[in-house]
């Protein structure tokens, strides 16, 4: 005989079932997130909360904003060090100080090791991608090129040779490298190169409205593309590297800390309000979606909503943890520490 307390436990159980069910519906909703009109995908990575006591992990991701930040480093030595990201499609690319290459897809639960064992003996400073092609900057071996998605690589059949490679961009239907002894430059992605301009140490591009713009030991240049039209637009300070945020060229020097301009070096804003670090530091990355503006700090990670004239830092990242790599990409915001 059914009692009315057999109904009473019924009506929770069915009211347990019914809730339990929109708590599995709103977590797979969440899984994708909409980020100023970009889709961040659902990860299979496991992501843990960050904990400013514990070590630091190698790359932290956000996926509202720099809201929150979660660990995303499942699969990479916890001593690598990251010196670039790239995403390709559906495909995420980090590089790192002799730990070689590793890539992430969907479909993986954890970020996997990329090409050859050989690839950990290089200081790896830069990558580029189109299609299967891919294209890496060492230090110390120049150029080396895979035409396979990362399988195999050789090195560049005419190389950039006894130089530092410290950048790469493609634009105007080339890929530019910056390096120790100036700007190179290759018309079949990274296979054959030649000397495009300038003796001076190179160290980042950006590229906005058509030009192109170099971080330089000196300063900034401004140029085309083409060799001969290269100009000076800043210069008494070294650059670290060199942004844009879709208005602004962000300049960040190690002297004058962050500089901003609009009109092609005819003046300076400084950038630096609400930035605050040890002297002699500087911004090591910039990167932007929208009015939204990252910038990667010798401790922590800045976030700006008006083209820089004001920041701040971003909370539940690790303390005192100097961050080098940034990347938008569809993941999410990726964040890598290259210095510990």
């Amino acid at each position: 005989m059914i009692t009315y307390r057999k109904i009473y436990y019924i009506l929770i159980l069915a009211i347990s079932i019914s809730l339990l069910g929109c708590q599995l519906t709103n977590k797979n909703q969440d899984q994708n997130q909409l980020t100023t009109g970009k889709l961040v995908k659902a990860s299979k990575v496991t992501t843990q909360a960050s904990n400013p006591v514990e070590t630091p992990a190698v790359i932290y991701r956000s996926t509202d904003l720099g809201v929150t930040w979660s660990a995303f480093a499942q699969g990479i030595p916890a001593t690598a060090t990251l010196s670039g990201i790239k995403q390709s499609n559906s495909k995420l690319y980090v590089t790192t100080d002799h730990h070689g290459i590793f890539v992430y897809t969907d479909d993986q639960s954890n970020w996997q090791q990329l090409g050859p064992d050989t690839l950990k003996n290089l200081d790896i400073n830069c990558i580029e991608i189109e299609k299967n092609k891919l294209v890496i900057g060492t230090l110390h071996q120049g150029v080396l090129v895979s035409h396979n998605g990362g399988r195999h690589w050789m090195r560049a059949k005419i190389n950039i040779k006894n130089s530092h490679i410290r950048a790469f961009i493609k634009a105007k239907g080339k890929l530019y490298a910056g390096t120790d002894s100036g700007i190179f430059e290759s018309n079949d992605m990274g296979n054959t190169w030649s000397h495009h301009f300038g003796s001076m140490q190179i160290l980042g591009f950006t590229a906005l409205n058509d030009k192109i713009y170099a971080a330089t030991q000196h300063g900034v240049l401004v140029g085309n593309g083409e060799a001969s039209n290269w100009k000076s637009i800043y210069n008494g300070d070294a650059l670290h590297d060199i942004s844009n945020d879709g208005k602004y060229i962000y300049a960040m020097t190690i002297g004058q800390q962050l500089l901003k301009t609009k009109n092609d070096g005819i003046s300076w804003e400084n950038a630096q309000n609400g930035i605050t670090y040890p002297t002699n530091y500087y911004t090591n990355e910039l990167k932007h979606i929208g009015s939204n503006i990252f910038s990667a700090q010798w401790i922590g990670i800045y976030h700006s909503t008006n083209n820089g004239n004001n920041w701040k830092k971003l909370q539940g990242l690790p303390d005192s943890t100097a961050f080098s790599t940034l990347e938008i990409t569809d993941y999410g915001i990726i964040a890598g520490i290259s210095i510990r």
